[in-house]
């Protein structure tokens, strides 16, 4: 994307030079460069809009790979919390099996919350993912259209400067 840049910008310092060198009065002239410079601006709009859209993507990539190690963790912390507890379900004592039965409710309960927690985490990744791949394809769409644009505007600039080089 940076080499995509640095020539635009050259392309647009080199063709505004070259512009410059045909008649600055001519009105007809002038309005081709403007649609040129209007291109050229447009294709550096697009290009910002595809690079911040990789960057979400990016971000919202890394923080879905921390949030998975952080769903195994949990998954590994309640099957440990609850283990022992569930052994002493199985105990013969009423007043054992009752504190089981507490410790284990507790023990849900704080999983849920930090579930919840994480869900809410999860979903704005997820919506960041997405947000920057719409960024992505809106700019890659935009990437499209100027580049046509420019295209047209650069042969109607050419054929404009051949009719007054005759």
């Amino acid at each position: 994307m940076k080499k995509i840049s640095t020539l635009l910008f050259t392309s647009i310092i080199l063709s505004a030079w070259s512009l410059n060198i045909y008649s600055q009065d001519d009105p007809k002239l002038l309005k081709y460069q403007q649609k040129v410079e209007e291109a050229n601006a447009l294709i550096f709009s697009a290009d910002s809009l595809i690079q911040e859209g990789e960057k979400l993507v990016e971000l919202a990539e890394g923080e879905l790979k921390v949030l998975a190690q952080e769903e195994k963790q949990l998954s590994r912390d309640i099957f440990n919390d609850r283990k022992p507890w569930e052994k002493q379900l199985r105990s013969r004592d009423r007043e054992e099996i009752n504190q089981a039965k507490a410790e284990l409710k507790e023990i849900e309960a704080k999983f849920k919350l930090d579930m919840k927690d994480w869900t809410a985490r999860y979903k704005v990744s997820v919506k960041k993912y997405d947000t920057g791949n719409k960024l992505v394809d809106k700019g890659k769409a935009y990437l499209k259209k100027a580049k046509q644009k420019k295209k047209d505007a650069e042969k109607k600039l050419k054929e404009y400067e051949k009719k007054l080089d005759e």
